[in-house]
């Protein structure tokens, strides 16, 4: 999903779309692609939005593109709609302004539930959007969420089985349908939470990540960078 403007991080971007944020000389976004790529996934599809040429530019033809031209008045869940005719097998679905260790992806590939969502059990006191479970069930949601109602923090990434998938498509074909524009991709899955439907997490607790959605992220995303030294398979590069 690399449809957002990014407007928080102006004055890192330099009014370029978040996900072509530069960490120690590649971009986001085509970190995550050739991540995938050294994991055998090369059927990967970008949806753009803000200044779609400038991410077409940077990946080339290392995967394909759909564009959501209403990305300033929409937000993810009409992204994802317009891919919605690709969910139709094993598929990630996972946020594209993510910085996030191998092992994270690694974690999200092994994953056998219907649908995982990758959680941070490590991040609570400054948890963004958080999860309340009992053992691997996600049972609330929300930046509402108090502390003690807290168990783990979303990572932004999120693995949904062959098996699932139909049911994922219809339920957000029927969001989309009823005007639901304005809600994130992920909305769909707590639809699904709300109805009592089991929808699961994967805590990846040891392992770094990091959104990046404001200077606070960008700049403990930087300071970790700089002491970590570990290579991206350079096969896939």
């Amino acid at each position: 999903m690399a449809a957002g403007i990014g407007s928080r991080l102006v004055n890192i971007s330099g009014n370029r779309p978040k996900c072509l944020i530069e960490m120690d000389g590649i971009s986001l976004i085509s970190r995550s692609v050739t991540l995938l790529a050294s994991r055998g996934i090369t059927d990967i599809s970008v949806i753009t939005g803000y200044k779609c040429a400038l991410v077409r530019q940077e990946l080339q033809s290392r995967v394909s593109y759909l564009h959501n031209p209403y990305f300033e008045v929409t937000n993810s869940i009409a992204s994802l709609w317009l891919a919605k005719d690709l969910l139709n097998d094993d598929v990630i679905l996972m946020n594209a302004d993510l910085y996030y260790e191998a092992s994270v992806l690694d974690t999200a590939l092994a994953q056998k539930g219907n649908a995982v969502m990758l959680s941070d059990s490590t991040k609570i006191d400054d948890a963004d959007f958080r999860f309340g479970v009992l053992e691997n069930r996600i049972l609330k949601t929300g930046n509402q969420l108090t502390n003690l109602e807290t168990d783990c923090e979303y990572v932004g990434i999120v693995r949904i089985d062959k098996g699932f998938v139909n049911r994922f498509r219809k339920r957000l074909e029927i969001m989309i349908k009823s005007g639901d524009f304005k809600n994130w991709w992920e909305g769909v899955l707590y639809a699904f939470i709300k109805d009592g439907i089991v929808i699961t997490h994967k805590d990846v607790d040891g392992a770094f990540w990091s959104e990046v959605d404001d200077l606070e992220d960008y700049n403990r995303l930087s300071n970790w960078v700089s002491l970590d030294k570990t290579p991206l398979p350079l096969a896939a590069i």
